[in-house]
């Protein structure tokens, strides 16, 4: 077994800030914690949610601005502003993260739900680490939110250590099955579906990543502020326009 690998799994009760990735209804915890090697970024997945979870104790705030507000060209864009903190370690039981989301800035607060998301380290051998999470959001929504059910999403995370030389390159793969979460070619129905998802570590402060829906790709490039808790990721969703939702989100996340 790695000794690297096993120590990203301690490391997950102990360090790491949190960053966001958005869909059109609910922003979802993810982590930035240390990667394997130690000296490459811990590579966050774009679009999609990780189940690896932020340190207990720790909280995050933070803004995402997306242009066109739900790809809708012409619409133009918008922010949303999300807070969340975490119970619990995913090592001995379970990690819990209570997250709040205000939808548009606009009137800021008209609108909005809250979330749960709930992970857990599933094995760990090798240079690998696997974690499996469950996400339930739009809870007690309001505003334009309320018009929307409360959403299940389930999925896994897999980390894994590649040695290139000296050098240990971190991966993770997300998979999952949500509702709500893929967009019909016409750019308007919206149904239950798969996703998946991979990130890389490609410097100290960097990694880049794409995901899948079942109709949509989408790619970004997250990036941690040096000597900081602060974190910002760049997004293109629906990269190909297969359903006239192309969409540039961009977030920025304080941890404490």
């Amino acid at each position: 077994m790695s000794r690297k690998i096993l120590a990203i799994s301690s490391m997950v009760a102990a360090l790491g800030t949190s960053v966001f990735a958005q869909s059109d209804a609910v922003m979802v915890p993810q982590p930035s914690l240390p990667s394997p090697s130690m000296q490459l970024a811990f590579p966050t997945v774009a679009g999609a949610p990780s189940a690896v979870a932020p340190k207990s104790g720790s909280g995050f705030v933070g803004l995402t601005y997306a242009t066109p507000r739900g790809g809708v060209s012409g619409a133009g864009g918008d922010g949303d502003l999300v807070a969340g903190y975490s119970i619990g370690s995913p090592l001995e039981n379970l990690s819990l993260t209570f997250g709040l989301a205000l939808t548009g800035l606009e009137p800021l607060g008209d609108a909005g739900s809250l979330s749960l998301s709930a992970s857990r380290l599933a094995h760990v051998g090798g240079n690998s680490a696997t974690f499996v999470g469950a996400t339930v959001s739009n809870l007690a929504a309001w505003g334009v939110n309320s018009d929307r059910s409360e959403q299940f999403t389930v999925y896994a995370s897999h980390i894994l250590a590649v040695d290139k030389g000296e050098v240990e390159i971190p991966l993770q793969f997300v998979i999952g099955y949500g509702t709500d979460n893929t967009r019909q070619s016409d750019g308007l129905t919206i149904e239950d579906g798969a996703f998946a998802g991979v990130g890389v570590g490609i410097t100290p402060n960097m990694s880049a990543s794409m995901s899948f829906t079942e109709t949509q790709l989408n790619l970004g490039a997250s990036f941690n502020i040096p000597d900081s808790t602060i974190s910002t990721s760049l997004s293109l969703l629906d990269v190909t326009d297969n359903t006239n939702r192309q969409q540039v989100t961009l977030s920025v996340a304080y941890g404490f």
